[in-house]
């Protein structure tokens, strides 16, 4: 009598929710799958483009700011000249000591890396869903991925800029002083603020993960 009273009580069970992607889902899984693939171009790009105008035959290019001065200018070769003032300059710094050199080169790499794991997560997360894997170590250690990278990249790469530029003003024999940038020097902490919320997220991934895993060994 027990076993068929269990027997009734497990046929009564309701049946596991369906958890099984979406159309809608799905189109948005691989339109971030599509973004991502031409992120990673763009992203090889810019870090192109960004060595190329820093490290220079003659010296480190840097962008610093100026006393606003009137200047006429074209844009682009073939239109009219425009007006307007000028408040940042390309400079060119010769002889810029070791340290703030290996200091640029390290704030590229870190710009690199940073971009790239943001990236390489976001499209590992979207192969996931594709595969119906929501809550999976793979996909908590990409959020966690993102979290770092978003969180601490920005900042580490500020710090590495600041010796940087500090080795062109030097370079240059400007007195730093008169430089504060606010929109620079704080320009990190919104991703800092994302990437701690995106953590939270992870946490909460992760205990659903453990759940998941805890939930299917009782099966």
């Amino acid at each position: 009598m027990n076993f068929r009273g269990d027997k009734t009580v497990e046929n009564q069970r309701p049946p596991a929710p369906d958890t099984s992607v979406s159309r809608s889902e799905r189109a948005d899984a691989i339109t971030v799958l599509i973004a991502g693939l031409l992120a990673v171009v763009v992203v090889i790009g810019l870090v192109s483009l960004r060595a190329v105008q820093t490290f220079r035959p003659d010296g480190i290019g840097w962008i610093l700011p100026i006393d606003r001065q009137p200047i006429d200018a074209t844009i682009g070769s073939r239109t009219m000249p425009v007006h307007g003032d000028a408040m940042t300059a390309l400079v060119v710094a010769p002889n810029v000591n070791a340290v703030s050199v290996t200091a640029i080169v390290l704030s590229h790499l870190v710009y690199a890396t940073v971009a790239l794991t943001i990236v390489g997560g976001a499209l590992f997360i979207s192969w996931s869903f594709l595969r119906d894997r929501f809550f999976t170590p793979g996909t908590v250690r990409a959020l966690a991925a993102i979290s770092g990278a978003l969180a601490f990249g920005p900042a580490l790469i500020f710090v590495l800029d600041t010796f940087g530029r500090n080795g062109v003003l030097a370079a240059l024999s400007i007195d730093d002083a008169g430089f504060f940038d606010a929109g620079t020097y704080w320009s990190w902490l919104p991703l800092f603020t994302a990437g701690i919320g995106l953590g939270l997220i992870t946490q909460a991934f992760r205990r659903s993960e453990r759940l998941q895993r805890d939930t299917e060994g009782l099966v």
